[in-house]
């Protein structure tokens, strides 16, 4: 077929049925289908099941003191970072402690007299860092167990009377000093950051008006973040995809974060792509019609889809059509798309013939 003035002609022996192609073009777009270069990818992919077989330890308290510390029945370890980094580069890694159990354990060897009162006197919390030492918390507080939907009521000190045959529960917040960047959202922002080992350990230290100590080591793990895959983004959109052609993504391993466009037919078996789970546009077969005769009164065989570009910062997202430089066939989409640490470019071909 000829492309003249905007107008479609058809040749001599060819089918007016504009979703057909000729025996001549199955075999232009065969040719071109097979000079597709294999998808490139350079730089790391997030690991999306690195922490799949982590598992919490349960552990028990130890040492001298008679000052027993156990979980409470509602305990969890609850994080949250700062929004922003300081001026050197560091930010606030905060922990609450939800409930732990102070009890007095038996005097069995009568080592400490009976009717003497025992207390805790001071509370420290320590952290273990990748190399498996320990080091101090900042800003430790402790509350007794607020009601449900109250705020902590933080105490000025951290003493505690222990009573025999009476269990008492508080909660422990602290935090620590973390280099590197927050979170992006919030939820980045409430889990323990990427750049502190998995699961997190505290460990709870208190010494008593004794002198003695006891400690209890607590366990945090992260939910693992969800990254779109081409499953989930098929999950997402199937009301709306037919055929889903692409998925193609870049990943920020410094943010934990995902970028990626698909290309799909619809229910009308029309042409999508789209950008993350915002932006689309959509092409049937005039549309591809009017793209081939503008590519070829302007002799381009590149045209980018220019209303879903994006760029913000590192990020940056493309579309671009291909023509054939012959016949400017419209034949396949490049998707390009690249973050600090990473990028991708794909190209798709076009299953013309399904297409209205």
């Amino acid at each position: 077929m000829c492309i003249e003035k905007g107008e479609i002609n058809y040749l001599s022996g060819e089918t007016n049925n504009d979703q057909i192609l000729t025996d001549q073009q199955r075999e232009c777009l065969k040719e071109l289908a097979s000079k597709i270069p294999l998808p490139k990818r350079s730089g790391p992919e997030i690991d999306i099941d690195k922490y799949a077989n982590k598992k919490i330890t349960k552990h028990e308290c130890e040492g001298d003191s008679l000052v027993r510390m156990a979980y409470g029945s509602t305990n969890t370890v609850t994080v949250y970072q700062d929004s922003y980094s300081s001026d050197n580069g560091t930010f606030r890694q905060h922990f609450v402690i939800t409930h732990i159990n102070f009890s007095k354990k038996s005097n069995e060897n009568h080592s400490i007299p009976i009717d003497k009162p025992l207390s805790v006197v001071n509370i420290t919390v320590l952290y273990q860092t990748d190399d498996e030492s320990w080091c101090e918390c900042e800003d430790i507080a402790i509350a007794p167990i607020a009601l449900r939907n109250e705020e902590p009521r933080w105490l000025a000190d951290s003493i505690i009377n222990i009573e025999p045959d009476k269990l008492i529960s508080f909660v422990i917040k602290g935090w620590i000093y973390v280099k590197g960047e927050p979170g992006k959202d919030n939820t980045r922002r409430t889990r323990i950051h990427k750049n502190l080992p998995q699961p997190f350990k505290l460990q709870i230290v208190i010494k008593d008006n004794f002198n003695k100590q006891s400690s209890l080591i607590i366990e945090q793990l992260n939910k693992p973040l969800e990254f779109d895959t081409f499953a989930s983004f098929l999950k997402y959109n199937q009301s709306a995809i037919n055929d889903l052609l692409a998925f193609v993504y870049a990943d920020d391993c410094e943010s934990d974060e995902r970028i990626f466009m698909g290309i799909y037919l619809n229910k009308e078996d029309q042409i999508v792509i789209k950008s993350d789970h915002s932006y689309s546009i959509t092409l049937e077969r005039k549309n591809i019609r009017t793209m081939e005769f503008n590519a070829k009164q302007n002799n381009t065989t590149e045209v980018s889809f220019d209303s879903i570009y994006y760029q913000y910062g590192t990020r940056e997202k493309k579309a671009i059509g291909l023509f054939d430089s012959e016949t400017f066939m419209f034949y396949a989409i490049r998707l390009e798309i690249s973050t600090k640490t990473s990028k991708t470019e794909e190209t798709i071909v076009l299953p013309l013939e399904k297409i209205k």
